[in-house]
């Protein structure tokens, strides 16, 4: 639609920010289809849940760490 010949970075942790609660596998389903749709045959990489080193969420107990980068993040729980 807008010239793009894919997605070259989808960022999945979007869809666990600013809410209160994990999204459900409804929601995560129908997110990365609706993707999927609009890029057609065009590709689409899917970076899964980044957050726990620099980004946090309220819902996600992660233990305090001295260098949170190198221990629990979320691709360890997904």
């Amino acid at each position: 639609r807008n010239g793009a010949e894919g997605v070259g970075l989808y960022r999945t942790e979007f869809l666990f920010m600013d809410r209160d609660a994990l999204p459900t596998e409804e929601e995560q389903f129908a997110a990365y289809k609706a993707v999927a749709e609009a890029c057609g045959s065009q590709a689409v990489i899917v970076r899964t849940m980044d957050i726990g080193g620099d980004k946090e969420l309220p819902y996600m107990n992660f233990p305090k760490e001295e260098n949170p980068f190198l221990g629990w993040r979320a691709i360890r729980i997904a």
